[in-house]
């Protein structure tokens, strides 16, 4: 296997057929199809398959394209990291995987208006389910992940986080809290028990194949709902909830732009579990400086918001002046 190899497979990838791939590349239709064999044979897969339409990828091609963008970005920061540049013109670079929290959101408008001067950088930030986080994490298409991890799941996540080498730092933790409309019947109350929600619509994201213990809302068993909207965004979500009387059960924390979106946040009476926020990374990597001004700006958001951080969870001054300046790639 070489680089220009998985740049060939990365440039199939933008087109439905050999012969156009090879003519971007300028090279001849045989070479390419000769790099992909040799690739195939190396690992003992399908990469490609051909018909009459062209050709496409197999789910194990897939998953090696997905490897192969991975080598060729970690290829480039690499170059970038060590060619000889001025320290200002190193590129800054941030990729963070989430689960659907408004605050992680918060932190980066916040970070981004901390580098503001900054002439170069790319940042990624990806909003998904549990175990896309977990996975983009492990094949480090992202630096770090947000996720959070209940009593309930916490001997099914930590042996997950365990097995694939993750290590879990928290940030803070907060018993459930129901949102819910603001004209909601039950909006003006204190707090609420299942018994009072069980009359009302329960909206969730979507798991898909995942099982229960990835869910990105906090398992409590009594809720189960006659009436259930599975959902795969935020904005659906809120568009939902402002709507109707449907209801949703989070952290509770409510965000700078809330004022748009008619939602109030109101804590679970006897809760019997928790939710632990936390961020995850690889255990043998080492966080990039950009990344570890992300995490205490994401500290110092959650502050803002009147959250209480976990004893471990103690904020940093982010140095802007350094910000500006990165000294990685």
């Amino acid at each position: 296997m070489t680089l220009q190899q998985l740049h060939y497979i990365v440039e199939l990838s933008k087109h439905n057929s050999i012969s156009a791939a090879a003519q971007a590349l300028f090279i001849a239709q045989p070479s390419l199809s000769t790099a992909v064999k040799e690739l195939e044979k190396e690992f003992h897969i399908t990469i490609l398959e051909r018909n009459r339409h062209g050709i496409s990828f197999t789910p194990e091609g897939l998953e090696f394209l997905n490897y192969a963008n991975h080598i060729i970005e970690q290829t480039t920061s690499l170059r970038e990291h060590f060619s000889p540049q001025q320290e200002g013109e190193k590129k800054l670079r941030l990729s963070i995987s989430s689960q659907h929290y408004m605050f992680a959101v918060d932190a980066l408008t916040d970070y981004l208006q901390s580098i503001i001067r900054n002439p170069r950088y790319t940042i990624t930030f990806r909003e998904g389910r549990t175990s896309q986080v977990i996975q983009d994490v492990i094949t480090q298409r992202s630096q770090i992940g947000i996720i959070f991890i209940s009593k309930m799941t916490q001997k099914f996540m930590e042996r997950t986080l365990r097995k694939n080498g993750l290590e879990f730092t928290e940030l803070f933790s907060y018993p459930p809290y129901v949102f819910m409309n603001t004209a909601h019947p039950l909006s003006k109350y204190d707090s609420l028990s299942i018994e009072q929600l069980a009359p009302y619509p329960y909206i969730q994201y979507t798991q898909e194949e995942d099982s229960y213990q990835f869910s990105e809302e906090i398992i409590i068993p009594d809720i189960n709902p006659e009436r259930a909207i599975n959902i795969t965004d935020r904005s659906t979500l809120f568009s939902v909830i402002a709507s109707t009387d449907a209801y949703t059960v989070g952290t509770g924390i409510l965000f700078r732009a809330w004022d748009y979106w008619p939602i109030v946040s109101i804590p679970m009476k006897n809760p019997l579990d928790i939710m632990r926020v936390g961020w995850i990374k690889s255990q043998t990597t080492n966080l990039s400086p950009t990344a570890r001004d992300y995490i205490e700006q994401l500290k110092n958001t959650l502050i803002n918001r009147g959250v209480t951080l976990s004893e471990s969870a103690v904020p940093k001054t982010i140095d802007s002046a350094k910000t500006d300046m990165p000294s990685e790639s």
